[in-house]
């Protein structure tokens, strides 16, 4: 059996985790960001996603128009083509 989650389950777990601190501990993420020592980290964590994306980017963004969305659209366009074919072959 796999064990993979998928995005939203984790994003859910994220902000159940996120109610039970503020209900529990009293303690929200937004008095945190708001403070000056959140607002560091809030731009130390964006100065770094800054610099990364400016290493991945170029490459990230050719991928995704080279590679990525010719599969999807050759994907759609193949179940589209089967769909067709499936209602055809039904008399529709």
């Amino acid at each position: 059996m796999s064990k993979k989650k998928g995005f939203i389950s984790t994003l859910l777990i994220i902000i159940a985790a996120l109610a039970a601190l503020k209900y529990f501990l009293n303690w929200s993420i937004f008095d945190a960001a708001a403070s000056d020592q959140g607002q560091g980290t809030i731009a130390y964590v964006r100065d770094v996603l800054n610099t990364v994306w400016a290493y991945i980017g170029s490459p990230v963004t050719y991928a995704w128009y080279e590679v990525v969305v010719p599969l999807f659209s050759f994907a759609f366009d193949s179940l589209r083509q089967l769909i067709g074919e499936g209602r055809s072959a039904l008399g529709q």
